[in-house]
């Protein structure tokens, strides 16, 4: 399941589009981005399933190893975790989701400081450079500055944006008992039903996730094959 954790945590748990939802995700394409980071992150388990249809499709799974999709397909789930920020290109609220690699960096900064990259006063900015595409995608995170909240930034963010989002209701997870229907549809599909929806449709997947044109998804890490 989803997880708030503390970033002593990270990479010791087991196992910018818009959604439909209106939520906000940073999309790490090829470029350089930097971040604010906004409040704690949470941890999850994570599918992402191309069907036979060429569209993505993702669920949050509370085990990554007791599990039908595991046990019946033979795939497991990858780490990862989310984080709302702010993304400094347009100021605006985002979530950024990531593996390790990403979110590793975040830790350091943590480890070192001790204090939360992530708190209005002794927050920071880091920078990721995302190259290459494919399994040749390469991402570096790096810290970039502090940067306590101005007064305009948290009016923004309690006013305008209401708060941050929640994660844990984004990334809620699929019960084992509908995992296999929401990421092979085109196997649980009764006959006369309703056209599929695509992946942007359903619930906790992020615009970004869906390859436009139904390409090859670029990955973080080669062991994540997931689409950022």
């Amino acid at each position: 399941m989803s997880t708030v954790i503390d970033w002593d945590q990270v990479g010791e748990t087991s196992g910018s589009g818009k959604s439909r939802t209106g939520v906000n995700f940073l999309q790490l394409r090829p470029g350089t981005y930097e971040v604010r980071l906004l409040g704690t992150p949470v941890a999850m388990n994570k599918f992402m399933i191309q069907g036979k249809d060429d569209r993505w499709r993702s669920a949050v799974v509370e085990d990554p190893k007791d599990n039908p999709v595991t046990k019946n397909h033979g795939v497991n789930p990858s780490e990862r975790y989310a984080i709302n920020c702010l993304d400094r290109s347009d100021g605006s609220l985002k979530i950024l989701e990531g593996g390790v690699k990403v979110f590793g960096e975040f830790k350091k900064y943590f480890k070192h400081t001790g204090k939360n990259p992530g708190a209005s006063d002794d927050g920071a900015d880091f920078k990721i450079v995302v190259t290459g595409s494919g399994r040749s995608k390469q991402l570096k995170t790096s810290f970039e500055k502090n940067t306590p909240l101005t007064k305009e930034e948290t009016a923004y963010i309690k006013k305008t944006c209401g708060g941050l989002y929640d994660l844990k209701e984004i990334f809620k997870v699929t019960p084992n008992d509908h995992l296999e229907a929401r990421l092979f549809p085109d196997e649980h599909q009764p006959s006369g039903s309703p056209e599929q929806k695509s992946a942007a449709d359903d619930v906790g997947v992020s615009a970004e996730e869906v390859p436009s044109g139904n390409i090859s998804p670029d990955t973080e890490e080669v062991e994540d094959a997931l689409p950022f």
